[in-house]
């Protein structure tokens, strides 16, 4: 019983000159600070492997802009703590003491969260922009392939409808040839990229499926409606020329359009949207073709146009 009672200061005192020194040490050196969390941290539990979205905020930089304001409230509560054993400090100061830590510790987190919530938005933001093709602000490849994967499962689940439309521009090298990789990048942009996404419905999914092809996935969509809603944009492309300087560039696309069956993966899918595409270009150009699980059949054979020149 007496060597608890004569050990019990000295236990105290060990540990809140252990706790100051930690303070101390967050106070004058953030990142020493951080280096010794993180070594803290590897002994009680093994490191885990993360990816950057399972792990979007680097924990060292948070760690050494935060640490100076823990170590302030650590010395704070030890002085005032040694201050108290010692007989130096009356217990009625106490009750303030205390509304001033938690006062400081709830302006610290505060001020923390901000700063977390803002790394956080700066995360989705950069996340977003890796989906997004930079050239037409349409969505990239990766955000296709994610896309046409999520609506093959749920196609797989629940049996839900849908369509993809690949669509190519027409004689593209021939307008890069003629007019320069400007007028190609412009092409790709303003007349085709643009009339897509003035046209497609805000649930549909419009993506730079790469070079000049693009990919539009229709949800809920059977053939003959994705086929009609194709059309649309094929014609609208069909009468909105490039404007240069000195001369206007016709614009044309085809455009193969397929519906989504049981049993497709991204393959089959997207191999029967090819196949459609390819006919429109052989019958022509400037064409919307669709094809079923047998056979690919024109839009309309009095409404499709056939491009002329070329």
């Amino acid at each position: 019983m007496h060597f608890f009672q004569d050990a019990g200061p000295i236990i105290i005192h060990a540990f809140l000159t252990f706790c100051g020194i930690v303070a101390l040490l967050a106070l004058i050196s953030p990142k020493a600070f951080a280096y010794v969390a993180e070594l803290s941290g590897v002994c009680v539990t093994p490191p885990v492997a993360a990816s950057f979205v399972d792990s979007p905020i680097n924990i060292d930089q948070f760690v050494i802009k935060n640490s100076r304001q823990f170590g302030v409230l650590v010395l704070m509560v030890v002085g005032y703590l040694m201050l108290f054993f010692l007989g130096r400090v009356e217990a009625s100061w106490t009750p303030p003491f205390l509304i001033l830590v938690v006062g400081m510790a709830v302006l610290f987190a505060f001020s923390s969260f901000v700063h977390l919530g803002g790394e956080v938005a700066k995360i989705e933001n950069q996340l977003a922009e890796a989906r997004i093709d930079p050239l037409t602000g349409l969505a990239n490849r990766r955000a296709l392939d994610e896309e046409l994967e999520r609506r093959l499962s749920e196609k797989s689940r629940t049996g839900a409808v849908f369509s993809v439309a690949i669509l190519d521009i027409d004689h593209f090298k021939g307008i890069n040839d003629k007019h320069g990789h400007l007028a190609g990048d412009m092409v790709i942009a303003k007349c085709v990229a643009d009339t897509i996404r003035q046209i497609k419905r805000a649930m549909d999914l419009a993506a730079r499926y790469g070079g000049d092809e693009f990919v539009i996935i229709y949800p809920a969509t059977q053939l003959s409606s994705a086929r009609t809603a194709a059309e649309k944009i094929r014609s609208a492309i069909a009468n909105t020329p490039l404007q240069l300087e000195d001369s206007d560039v016709s614009v044309t696309v085809s455009v193969g359009v397929a519906e989504a069956a049981d049993g497709d993966d991204f393959r089959l899918l997207m191999e029967r949207a090819d196949e459609s595409l390819y006919m429109a270009k052989e019958a022509g150009r400037n064409q919307v073709y669709a094809k079923s699980f047998d056979a690919a059949t024109p839009l309309n054979e009095a409404e499709t146009l056939v491009a002329t020149g070329d």
